[in-house]
């Protein structure tokens, strides 16, 4: 269930979160919750041009396997895969988001997986500017239920998340960023998930270039007893117009390369 359950969290959250990107801008993250875990300060550098997308990890008060100093994240355009990057030892790793999506799917195989209630709503707030530039300012509400059934073993989340988001179209060079990410159809093949996934990324779509977002999460359980909060404030810093050469986005040759490990899992 644990896998599941990091599979899941992966694919609820991460495709959203890349519909977004520039030319070139630095920001930082700030999350906060139960656990040393929870709580990490990251300093991004994130560079797009003709579809490609590189973000540079320049500061990490709590580095793990996806988000390290010395490290980066790539997409390729014409790819499906993420390359995550580490510098100091010279390797790289490549999730395929169609394999995560298909273990996921796999994954829900072995389980019930039902998800109740799912609501998003969106409120139009007052309007602000940050870094010069006009921004539209909103607050979207998700609430849903999610019923997980494994063997013996059962498990109800209700979550409930507000997202508050400052956002403009008034950047320059928007069109480098890959339509892919806004155009690509996600499927695990579980439909409540798929659902769920679509109109996220629907919503996704509407908001322009994020400039600032202020996400706080609520978990109960079925009683609706709190089971976990966490807070996450990413701000943009600074946002430049900039050419790359095309190098700038490929990965050394002497690097080590690995699939995704979850690709090999074997189901029995």
């Amino acid at each position: 269930m644990k896998r599941l359950l990091t599979c899941l969290a992966v694919v609820c959250t991460f495709f959203p979160a890349f519909s977004f990107a520039g030319i070139e801008w630095t920001a930082s993250i700030k999350t906060t919750g139960k656990g040393k875990k929870a709580n990490n300060e990251i300093d991004t550098h994130t560079y797009a041009q003709g579809g490609n997308l590189k973000q540079v990890f320049e500061g990490v008060s709590n580095e793990n396997l996806h988000y390290f100093k010395d490290g980066y994240w790539l997409y390729k355009s014409g790819e499906d895969n993420i390359y995550i990057v580490n510098d100091k030892e010279q390797n790289y790793t490549v999730i395929s988001i169609d394999g995560l999506l298909q273990v996921t799917g796999t994954l829900g195989q072995l389980a019930e997986i039902e998800i109740l209630d799912h609501s998003i709503k969106v409120e139009k707030l007052a309007g602000e500017e940050i870094l010069g530039y006009p921004c539209d300012h909103i607050m979207v509400t998700t609430d849903y239920t999610m019923k997980l059934k494994i063997a013996f073993v059962k498990k109800t989340m209700k979550m409930h998340e507000e997202k508050e988001i400052w956002s403009t179209s008034e950047i320059q060079d928007l069109d480098q960023i890959n339509p892919g990410f806004q155009s690509k159809v996600y499927r695990t093949g579980i439909p409540d998930l798929d659902e769920m996934i679509r109109k996220e990324i629907e919503h996704q779509k509407k908001i322009g270039f994020p400039l600032k977002v202020i996400t706080k999460t609520n978990q109960m359980n079925k009683k609706g007893k709190p089971t976990g909060d966490t807070s996450s404030t990413m701000t943009v810093n600074k946002v430049l117009s900039k050419t790359f050469p095309s190098t700038f986005f490929a990965i050394p040759d002497h690097y080590d390369g690995s699939s995704d490990p979850w690709e090999s899992i074997q189901f029995h």
